[in-house]
């Protein structure tokens, strides 16, 4: 499984950000601790897939040594972390999620980028997102915000931010294909 724009494997990706959330994740710094400067996407980029690419490529590089090669392939291995899914065309940069979780999400509902693992489409036998969006953002929520990501989720009016495991994607089937049951 590979993310649009991406020529590496969404569990190596997932892997990755993992990896990355283990010394980054700073519950009393919700807004800034998993907003590296040094993986900041390019505000209005014209190619989301292409800059969400960048964003890992980045994370990656700055992993270096540390960088364990193999996939996560069993929910297990998330640290009692999470998946969420964004739909930015879904949004309506109300701030709710933000209000309510101290920064994590951004007005946009937009999960951090430190925890970006990949952009992908909807079936289009199915429309994807249940207004036609098609176009969904995976993020890895780590063990320490789990909680307060959930309140963010939860406010969100417009339902372009939800768990992973909450929604039927082509992603969602091959997960519960692969034996995950709660992600």
């Amino acid at each position: 499984m590979r993310a649009l724009s991406d020529d590496e494997d969404f569990f190596v990706r997932l892997r990755e950000a993992v990896e990355w959330t283990i010394d980054h994740a700073r519950l009393a710094e919700p807004k800034t601790s998993l907003r590296s400067h040094h993986l900041s996407p390019q505000l209005l980029a014209a190619n989301r897939a292409a800059e969400v690419h960048v964003v890992c490529s980045f994370r990656r590089t700055s992993l270096g040594r540390r960088l364990i090669q193999q996939a996560t392939h069993k929910a297990s291995e998330l640290r009692c972390g999470r998946l969420a899914v964004f739909y930015p065309d879904a949004q309506l940069a109300d701030g709710a999620a933000e209000a309510e979780t101290g920064g994590f999400f951004d007005i946009h509902n937009t999960p951090p980028w430190d925890t970006w693992v990949g952009l992908f489409r909807a079936d289009q036998r199915q429309g994807g997102f249940e207004s036609g969006f098609e176009t969904y953002l995976v993020a890895y929520i780590p063990e320490v915000f789990v909680a307060l990501a959930g309140r963010g989720i939860d406010v969100c009016p417009d339902g372009s931010l939800m768990w992973l495991a909450d929604v039927d994607t082509p992603l969602t089937r091959t997960l519960r294909s692969l034996g995950w049951e709660r992600w």
